[in-house]
């Protein structure tokens, strides 16, 4: 009798080791079971929102009377694997590496009797508001030129690697709007002093440009440089040269202000307009 309480003791022993090695054996199988989750999401799914420095640029605009009160940054990147992101393949397609397209000639076709001219002087959302209210001008388009990746896409051209700038391509009637007159406004509406860069907005696509499609064009833009410069007391940094291939931009930035910008209330485009422009709605 005197070894049963003994027997009872060792009992429970051996009970509280085998309940320990069921324990690790099961936090062992839950953590493998993640890792495993974790190393496959990483391989297979696509890449998660990457978010962009620039806070004010990236709003879409909402339908209805209240729309957003802030701006929304996040741009989704097409899908690419975590071999991607470690530099091994690429996300584009071939054809859109070959820079002898986006440094070809800007192909489009204006309207009968009309023309074509491009100018960047910073984020094109307000510029193209500006030339939309020129009596004359019949058409804007905001857009990437001068870059080297074809198609290239806003967060692209957000990255200053593709060369691009941002820029307003405006077709106009010279019989009602003379070239030298959207130079004036060119001028008049950025600062052609600061080296890609227009008040907050930092980057290459921010630099100052005029992009001719004529050797008429051409002549009244460097003409009408050396006027400026002699207005001022910095070095212009604008720089003048062939439109080359223009890609039309997305959407939403397409007449951006005019349609609400980032708060909703849109901004008028009508011909005269001199009403303030706010450049980010």
């Amino acid at each position: 009798m005197f070894m049963f309480p003994i027997l009872l003791k060792i009992l429970g022993h051996v009970t509280l080791v085998l309940f320990y090695c069921v324990s690790i054996s099961s936090s062992y199988t839950t953590t493998s079971n993640s890792l495993s989750v974790f190393v496959s999401s990483s391989l297979s799914s696509p890449s998660k929102t990457k978010f962009l420095p620039s806070l004010s640029r990236f709003s879409v605009k909402r339908s209805g009377l209240f729309s957003q009160t802030r701006p929304s940054i996040a741009v989704n990147k097409p899908s690419m694997n975590l071999l991607n992101k470690l530099g091994f393949g690429s996300a584009r397609a071939p054809e859109n590496l070959d820079s002898s397209i986006p440094q070809g000639p800007d192909d489009d076709i204006p309207a009968p009797g009309q023309q074509f001219a491009q100018f960047g002087a910073g984020c094109f959302w307000g510029v193209e508001l500006a030339f939309q209210r020129v009596p004359g001008v019949t058409r804007t388009e905001v857009g990437y030129t001068q870059g080297l990746v074809h198609n290239p896409t806003y967060e692209d051209v957000c990255t200053g690697t593709t060369n691009h700038s941002e820029v307003v391509r405006v077709q106009y009637d010279p019989k009602n709007c003379s070239y030298e007159s959207l130079l004036d406004l060119f001028w008049a509406r950025h600062d052609p002093t600061t080296l890609n860069r227009q008040g907050n907005d930092v980057g290459t696509q921010y630099r100052s440009g005029i992009y001719y499609y004529t050797e008429e064009q051409e002549k009244a833009a460097r003409e009408s440089l050396e006027q400026q410069q002699k207005q001022l007391n910095r070095k212009i940094v604008t720089e003048i040269l062939p439109a080359k291939k223009f890609y039309r931009a997305e959407e939403y930035h397409q007449q951006y202000l005019e349609k609400g910008g980032r708060f909703g209330f849109g901004q008028s485009a009508a011909k005269g307009c001199n009403d303030p422009i706010r450049c980010y709605g």
